[in-house]
């Protein structure tokens, strides 16, 4: 796979980085440049790929709008298994992601929303509270109910909710004063909110 393909390039490009440091080096400008590009070129071939397809979908189920997390200033948080140089390019690859689709999908007159990445993935979509990441496999989460599910699709659903509300809101706002009403901004919204209302299409 492509992925796979970049992770190997960038974790030959870590070996030489600690045998150079590791004799109390430093890197020199340039250090690894050409691996860096090929690296970096994968990314934009997967960036590519996986926007063709998101726009395919999208215009396939007739989505009046594509939503997406607003990631500027977000830094990946690596795990015990995790690289710098693998958190760096999948930071880069989630920019290229929204980029190309906001391209592809503009030709096609469609509307690429970006909405507040807090909490999405840690509140329950079902509106049950908190969610709980499963220590051993990350990808499930659990809800206060006991009840396991996706993690990734519990994240997608809030993340659609958001859109839907960022869309429909008179003043274009997805916010709403959690002083006045005693509970979360809308910002914070889940899949819950809008089970009893009418919503447009999204992807």
């Amino acid at each position: 796979r492509d992925i796979d393909r970049r992770d190997k390039r960038l974790k030959s490009v870590s070996v030489r980085a600690s045998k150079t440091m590791g004799k109390g080096g430093k890197l020199h400008k340039g250090f690894c440049s050409k691996t860096y590009q090929k690296a970096a070129r994968i990314n934009n071939q997967i960036g590519h790929i996986v926007s063709k397809r998101i726009v395919q979908i999208a215009d396939q189920f007739n989505s009046e709008a594509i939503v997406f997390e607003n990631l500027k200033g977000w830094k990946p948080k690596g795990g015990r298994k995790r690289s710098n140089l693998r958190q760096r390019f999948h930071g880069w690859l989630k920019a290229k992601i929204r980029d190309f689709t906001l391209e592809k999908w503009a030709e096609l007159g469609g509307k690429v929303i970006e909405v507040v990445a807090a909490y999405t993935s840690k509140l329950a979509f079902d509106g049950s509270g908190k969610v709980k990441r499963d220590s051993k496999n990350y990808a499930l989460a659990t809800f206060s109910s006991g009840k396991r599910f996706n993690a990734d699709l519990n994240g997608a659903y809030n993340i659609g909710a958001r859109g839907v509300l960022k869309l429909t809101h008179r003043n274009g706002s997805e916010g709403r004063s959690s002083k006045s009403f005693g509970r979360p901004p809308r910002s914070w919204a889940s899949l819950c909110d809008l089970w009893a209302t009418a919503r447009p299409r999204l992807a």
